[in-house]
C-alpha cells in the first residue's frame, strides 16, 4: 500500500526520463506532506523528521547537511543532488526517502493517521474500503 502512495506522490515522474523531473516531483511531494505535518507538529519537528528519514533511507548520493540549515535549504540541496544523477538512480533514491518518511510516520503516529496525512498531501492511491477502527 505504501508503494502506491509513493507512486502517487511522484506522479508522472515515476516513469520520467529526466532526473530533474524526478527531483522536482520529490521536493513537491515532500513540501505538500510537510505542510500537512507542520500544522500538527511544527516546523522544527518536520525538519527533524526529514533529517531522520534521510539518514534511515541511506541515500546513495552526497549529503552535505549542515546542522543549522533550514528545511527549505535542505530540500533545495535534495533537488540538486537528485537532478545530478541518472533518472533511475534519482527515482530509487526518491522512493527510498519517501518510503522511509512514511515508515517513520507510521511508527510515530500509526498507520490510520499517516494514511490520512499522505492522502491529504498526495491524493488517494486507490479507493480502498476502510474499517470502523481506521476511521
Amino acid at each position: 500500500m505504501r508503494h502506491l502512495y509513493i507512486e502517487r506522490a511522484l506522479g508522472p515522474a515515476w516513469n520520467a526520463e529526466q532526473a530533474d523531473t524526478v527531483a522536482a516531483a520529490t521536493v513537491q511531494a515532500l513540501q505538500a506532506l510537510f505542510a500537512e505535518l507542520a500544522i500538527l507538529i511544527g516546523h522544527d519537528a518536520v525538519r527533524a523528521l526529514y533529517l531522520r528519514a534521510m539518514h534511515v533511507s541511506l541515500l546513495s548520493f552526497e549529503r552535505n547537511v549542515k546542522s543549522g540549515q533550514l528545511l527549505e535549504a535542505l530540500l533545495s540541496d535534495l533537488r540538486t543532488n537528485l537532478a545530478n544523477h541518472a533518472p533511475a538512480d534519482a527515482r530509487s533514491a526518491a522512493q527510498a526517502l519517501l518510503e522511509s518518511l512514511v515508515a517513520l510516520l507510521v511508527s510515530l503516529i500509526g498507520q490510520p493517521l499517516t494514511l490520512r496525512l499522505v492522502t491529504s498531501a498526495w491524493g488517494s492511491a486507490t479507493a480502498q474500503p476502510t474499517t470502523t477502527a481506521e476511521n
